[in-house]
């Protein structure tokens, strides 16, 4: 018994060791970003997510026009986390815990890159459908959508200006300073729309795009007192690679890339620091916009999905 304790408190003492060492090396310059060394974190993060989905089919044979524009419920999640020495492990819930919408993500943001991947399903899209010149009310369940979102970024000034000070607060922006980011994103999207008769929905037809693309922009991270960090960044993807399929009922045609498709995402937040606690705000935007047109027909098929999120976290340091 004796024997296997002093064992266990030697490999702890040995972990504890290792992560102290990593939690001490400082690969920045840290007159502007600060690793901090408190042993313990404590934080919580409070989550609100809803999507819009825009899609727009024009047939200039017939001049009869498609087109949905509609918007899903928000989500509301809650997230608690536990830091040792820059390790951190948390969860969370979504409120209220039986949601139609999902989303799983996994997102690591590093000095100097960083990335995220994020799965989602969202079928509480409502809004409008408009056939030439009717329009039709949609409720939930006559589409849902699917995404995946897979992104890397590459920060040129990281030394200087810390993406992790403002997305997971895991470092301290002391001065002022901007970089340069090179991205790079991959996304999947799919799309069900169903025609509602009586208490079942029948498939009227699907779209299925991917696309891949790299792309660049700026952070800015300004920090106007001792207390303060206010971050701003923004990026754009433009597609190097593009397809879009779309499958009516039992028929299917394959769609060309008329323009380029971006990729556009947006950062903004607002921190607050004093001693050992800190609260901050902040808001990530991100906008996939495919522009496609059918190979015989010529028909201008445009889908534009866009992602909203606001999030309000509280950590303290220990």
């Amino acid at each position: 018994m004796f024997l296997s304790f002093a064992l266990s408190a030697e490999a702890e003492g040995t972990v504890d060791s290792f992560l102290k060492k990593g939690q001490e090396r400082q690969r920045t310059d840290t007159n502007y970003v600060f690793k901090p060394q408190e042993k313990w974190l404590l934080r919580t993060r409070s989550d609100v997510i809803f999507s819009l989905l825009d899609f727009r089919n024009d047939h200039p044979s017939s001049g009869v026009d498609f087109s949905m524009n509609l918007n899903s419920k928000p989500q509301f999640r809650q997230h608690f986390g536990v830091g040792y020495r820059g390790i951190v492990l948390g969860f969370g819930i979504s409120i209220p815990l039986k949601n139609s919408d999902k989303e799983f993500s996994l997102k690591v943001y590093q000095d100097p890159a960083g990335g995220e991947i994020t799965y989602g399903v969202v079928k509480s899209l409502k809004g409008q459908m408009n056939v030439g010149d009717q329009t039709f009310d949609m409720a939930p369940g006559a589409l849902g959508t699917k995404y995946l979102r897979i992104g890397a970024y590459y920060a040129f000034n990281w030394k200087k200006c810390s993406m992790p000070a403002a997305m997971t607060q895991s470092r301290i922006q002391r001065r002022s300073a901007g970089t340069p980011l090179i991205v790079t994103k991959f996304r999947m999207l799919w799309n069900d729309f169903s025609y509602e008769q009586g208490d079942r929905y029948d498939p009227v037809f699907k779209t299925r795009s991917i696309v891949w693309g790299i792309g660049a922009g700026y952070c800015y991270n300004w920090v106007p007192s001792e207390h303060w960090l206010i971050h701003i960044s923004a990026t754009e993807t433009f597609g190097l690679v593009g397809n879009t399929r779309i499958t009516l009922r039992d028929s299917g045609y394959r769609l060309k890339e008329r323009f380029i498709p971006l990729i556009t995402s947006a950062n903004l937040g607002f921190f607050y620091y004093y001693k050992h606690f800190y609260v901050g705000a902040f808001g990530l935007a991100d906008n996939l916009f495919i522009p496609s047109k059918e190979r015989r027909s010529k028909d201008n098929v445009n889908i534009s999905l866009s992602r909203f999120s606001a999030h309000f976290t509280i950590g303290l340091r220990l």
